[in-house]
This record gives structure tokens, sequence and C-alpha cells, in this order.
């Protein structure tokens, strides 16, 4: 005889960088900016851009925490 396997439900809430609005509007501004400057995006490159930029926040972000911590801890001098 087999246990079956229980799934866990989908949580209800989702971070705000997997939402679609956010990544949504962040696609919106890279090509509003370079339409601006005269560039021509091919399909599909404002959002790979959007979320690559998203990516280098919350990065940039995480690292700027851990080095506050770092110092946070350290021997004030």
């Amino acid at each position: 005889m087999t246990t079956p396997i229980l799934e866990t439900p989908p949580p209800l809430e989702k971070p705000a960088l997997d939402s679609l609005t956010l990544r949504s509007a962040a696609a919106i501004a890279i090509a509003v900016a370079a339409n601006r400057i005269g560039i021509e995006l091919p399909p599909g490159l404002a959002e790979d851009a959007a979320g690559a930029l998203l990516d280098l926040i919350v990065t940039l972000g995480l690292i700027g925490v851990a080095v506050g911590r770092v110092r946070a801890r350290a021997a004030i001098v």
C-alpha cells in the first residue's frame, strides 16, 4: 500500500519581485527611456532588461545589508 503524497497549496501572497505589475512597470520605463533617446528595442528586450535590472537591485541591496551587518559587528574605529 502506498501513502498518498500531500501537496502544499500555493501561497496566497507572492513576493513583490514576482509581481507582474512591478516587472511590467520596469519594462515600460525601460521602453520609454529607450524611445526617448531614439533606440528601438527588439521585441522582448525591455522585459528581459527589466528582470535583469530588478535582480541587480535585489543583489546590490543584499550586499549592502551584508556589509552593514559586518560593519555593525566590527570594532568601532
